[in-house]
């Protein structure tokens, strides 16, 4: 007989084994490497498409859970009227009319979204019959109604006003028509009482005021005997300081002054000769420049400005004629040019303006027969319309105005 056999019987797992060929990585030459190069790519896209999947996922589960807790927010009123407040009552309405899930409640808050977004409009200082007045009177656009408040600690005519985080600030102007002071104070709403803050380092009336970055920049003015200037001054609220801010390429008195996109406005005015300015120009914080803008249709000096609806709007004011204007000029600085003018109800000068939303509001000033008048109106800047306001308290003029929210 034959000897056993001493190889692998070919049953059981070791014998399998045996028959097989060689790991994958266990090969060798370049074909080899380029198959485990492919295999650890293929695996690395897998899992990285895995991860994209699940990534994916999350996100739609995230975004379907916000819309479901926005939704739910929204319907609470006291949230919607607030959105609808920051937001303006352009945005409010846009909402209502384009959102399927919010608007339902912002379409129910938008009644209380328009009472309350509704500013108050404060008037400080100024003239009544040759009498520097140390007055404020404040529109609640709300109630339709003006209101007395407790005086300016300095009486004040041809002073410069701006609001900034729901309190009023009043910087220099004259008594009298004697020299120009320096004296700055800030009116609290909530408390109802005024506070003196640091003087401005330079004294001056005929000074336009405007807020870029919740900072005060102060342009311009007469010193003494027709000296005109400047000189820009730039307060802050939060530090309580003045610091100096690079001076326009023009000196002018009587000009105006707006803040819109971080950036500070100025318009017109006149020269200590007399000359009254069409030109304008724009203050760039950041950059600390001042760019020279197209001139605008009127020349005007006494005039005031506020911006809303993305436009600058110049109003009132005295002409190369020394006759009150009745036109507003609008400029637009996404387009670096000058729109259609609108006509105002009546010509004046030297009255008060602010803006808040699409509204537009002017008070006090004088007119070409010299008189001082108490008339305020407001114009609906979506529509162009004028509406007609309360008259003021009393009639003044040389006045100075801004706008606080509630």
């Amino acid at each position: 007989s034959s000897a056993p056999s001493h190889r692998p019987t070919g049953t059981g797992a070791g014998a399998a084994h045996a028959r097989s060929s060689p790991p994958f990585g266990a090969r060798s030459g370049p074909r080899a490497m380029e198959l485990v190069l492919a295999r650890d790519i293929l695996n690395y896209c897998q899992q990285e498409a895995h991860e994209l999947v699940n990534q994916e996922l999350r996100r739609r589960k995230r975004a379907q859970l916000v819309a479901t807790l926005l939704r739910e927010v929204m319907q609470k009123p006291q949230v919607a009227t607030q959105i609808g407040r920051m937001g303006g009552i352009a945005m409010a309405r846009r909402i209502c009319s384009v959102s399927r899930l919010h608007g339902g409640g912002m379409r129910r808050a938008l009644n209380s979204v328009t009472q309350s977004i509704l500013p108050d409009i404060y008037v400080c200082g100024g003239q009544a019959e040759r009498t520097t007045l140390a007055a404020v009177d404040r529109y609640v656009a709300a109630r339709g109604q003006w209101e007395t408040l407790p005086p300016m600690p300095t009486a004040r005519s041809f002073c410069s006003a701006a609001a900034v985080a729901g309190r009023v600030y009043v910087f220099g102007g004259e008594k009298d028509q004697r020299s120009a002071f320096a004296a700055a104070e800030c009116f609290d709403p909530t408390s109802g009482e005024w506070e003196r803050l640091p003087p401005m380092p330079t004294p001056r009336g005929g000074c336009a005021a405007a807020v870029a970055g919740g900072k005060i920049y102060v342009c311009g003015g007469l010193l003494v005997a027709l000296q005109v200037l400047s000189v820009v001054e730039c307060f802050c609220p939060i530090a309580r300081r003045w610091q100096r801010a690079p001076s326009m390429s023009t000196p002018r008195c009587g000009c105006a002054a707006a803040g819109y996109g971080g950036r500070i406005y100025v318009f017109g005015g006149q020269l200590d000769d007399g000359t009254v300015l069409a030109t304008a120009e724009c203050y760039c914080p950041t950059e600390r420049v001042w760019q020279v803008l197209p001139s605008m249709p009127c020349a005007r000096s006494g005039c005031s400005a506020a911006a809303a609806c993305g436009v600058v709007q110049v109003l009132g004011g005295l002409g190369s004629n020394r006759l009150a204007v009745a036109v507003v000029d609008r400029f637009d600085p996404s387009l670096g040019a000058w729109l259609s003018p609108l006509q105002a109800p009546l010509a004046r000068a030297g009255c008060a303006v602010g803006s808040a939303g699409d509204m537009l509001y002017v008070a006090a000033g004088f007119g070409d027969d010299r008189l001082d008048t108490d008339r305020a109106e407001s114009l609906d800047l979506a529509s162009g319309d004028w509406l007609q306001l309360p008259p003021m308290p009393f009639a003044r003029r040389l006045c100075s105005g801004t706008v606080v929210w509630r």
